[in-house]
């Protein structure tokens, strides 16, 4: 992303690289940090940096999309990258590291909350700034709540390291999610619209009601079940499908492209840039064998499943997008996926199956990297056909099939398919499930899905790295693991059952 400004990048690269142990943010100087509103600001830089971890990107893909049957990893022998994938998890998997990463958010956001009000700000500028941190806050929550369950609430900042402040036992899931609602809540009304051109990336009201209406609907799904929920994350979908500043790109591959950020999809991403090192590692990762969109080539380390792919229409726009089944390399050669005669074969042992078809929403065109980390490619956490094919489930859900079918039809009629006609619960139920495999494939929605689905234990047996792990169906799987670190550090947490 090179449209941000300068300060953001820097306290993003500088906090990304920070250790575990540092001394919370609490800890610095109050009075010498929050003077006036730019010192608020970069504490607020402060809390958006710890969704920048580096090298941590590969495991939130990996524990996020993939869990799905549609991701395969290279390297089965690699614990944390085969548990990850084929569901088989482990407490001491790298997934834990963002159990650290989110709580270092969580406690930024709380000085934020607390500090902000002694500077003098103008009431509304001050509110404004307390919503930015609550919406970071909830944001942070939500990933925790829907990958662990109920999780120790933490709502001020840490003074001291005293047991009764830093060990505590876990809320309840309903309780942390009350907690998301509220600060989503104080958010939607007191942040802006939109931001100008070097502050893009910063929440905005729309990104709470986004949010709010995705926490609705996981709420709605399991393990809470709450019906009632459907109807309220359709109505806030509705907003902003009636009064948002969005609208679905023409062509499927622009929401990716680095020379189109922010686009008119985007409701809410990281943004990341290449100067300094500070940019995106996922897509050194992710290359495919000298590929051309990566440092060195990249690793090659993840792909699609072959099954994937072919499960995809031949007119649907959206495949050769999403997957890289040919490519041109470094070489000048072209590159189709189980093609025996390919010239450059032996990197990696060849670009075939089982080791996965690339992942073609990652393309840092400029071919300019001189670090792993140096990579443009936003991460768009938030986009708005997320938000029409949730609207299409929400009201499918709450009894309105016929009302979802315009909202799962727009999604359908950019990807060049035929309208979806049926208004059967059932039938469309099924149909939107696959549309958002096949819309947002890679997009750190597919285990989320599942797990609100109830769908686990079938997908089980379309996982290719299940299969090849061994991994049999069990209720934990529902759940992540609470990391081991952070059950051995505190005595008060009590594991997930199962593990």
């Amino acid at each position: 992303m090179k449209k941000i400004i300068i300060s953001i990048a820097t306290t993003l690269f500088l906090f990304g690289c920070e250790p575990l142990e540092e001394v919370p943010f609490s800890f610095l100087s109050v009075e010498n940090l929050y003077q006036n509103e730019k010192d608020v600001d970069a504490a607020l830089f402060g809390v958006y940096s710890t969704m920048n971890e580096g090298i941590d990107e590969l495991w939130y893909f990996l524990a996020t999309s993939g869990a799905g049957e549609s991701v395969v990893v290279r390297l089965k022998g690699d614990g944390n990258q085969g548990q990850l994938s084929a569901l088989a998890f482990q407490p001491t998997t790298a997934h834990g590291v963002w159990w650290s990463h989110f709580y270092r958010g969580i406690n930024r956001a709380n000085t934020v909350i607390a500090e902000v009000s002694g500077v003098g700000l103008d009431p509304s500028v001050e509110e404004q700034k307390i919503a930015e941190a609550r919406f970071l806050r909830a944001w942070y929550y939500f990933n925790l709540v829907k990958w662990f369950g109920g999780v120790p609430l933490q709502l001020e900042a840490t003074k001291d390291f005293s047991d009764e402040t830093v060990k505590k036992s876990r809320s309840s899931i309903e309780e942390v999610y009350n907690v998301i609602i509220e600060d989503l809540e104080y958010a939607e009304t007191r942040l802006p619209e939109s931001w100008d051109n070097p502050n893009l990336g910063r929440a905005t009201s729309w990104a709470a009601k986004a949010y709010l209406g995705k926490v609705y609907l996981n709420m709605a799904g399991k393990p809470l079940e709450q019906d009632a929920m459907y109807a309220m994350a359709a109505s806030k979908f509705q907003e902003i499908v009636d009064n948002g500043p969005y609208s679905l790109q023409m062509n499927f591959a622009d929401i990716f492209s680095v020379e189109n950020e922010f686009n008119s999809e985007i409701i809410f991403a990281r943004p990341n840039i290449a100067q300094n090192g500070a940019g995106s590692v996922l897509n050194f990762f992710a290359g495919v064998p000298l590929s051309p969109f990566a440092f060195n080539g990249g690793q090659y380390q993840f792909g699609f499943t072959e099954a994937f792919y072919n499960s995809f229409l031949d007119n649907d726009l959206r495949r050769d997008v999403t997957l890289l089944y040919s490519y041109v390399n470094t070489n000048g050669n072209t590159i189709v996926y189980n093609d025996p005669n390919n010239p450059d074969n032996a990197r990696f042992g060849g670009y075939n199956d089982p080791k996965g078809i690339g992942f073609g929403k990652l393309l840092d065109t400029s071919g300019a990297y001189t670090n792993p980390f140096q990579h443009g490619n936003d991460f768009i956490f938030m986009r708005y056909g997320d938000v029409l094919l949730m609207l299409a489930e929400a009201l499918n859900e709450s009894g309105s099939s016929s009302e979802a079918l315009p909202f799962l039809n727009q999604i359908r009629d950019r990807a060049g398919l035929d309208d979806v006609v049926t208004t059967s619960q059932a039938e469309l139920r099924e149909i939107i499930k696959q549309e958002r495999k096949w819309e947002l494939a890679g997009e750190f929605t597919e285990y989320p899905d599942l797990q609100r689905w109830g769908d686990i234990e079938q997908s089980l047996q379309n996982n290719e790295d299940a299969q090849f792990f061994g991994t049999v169906y069990d209720p934990k799987l529902e759940l992540l693991p609470i990391p081991q670190s952070q059950l051995d550090a505190n005595e008060n947490l009590v594991q997930n059952p199962g593990y």
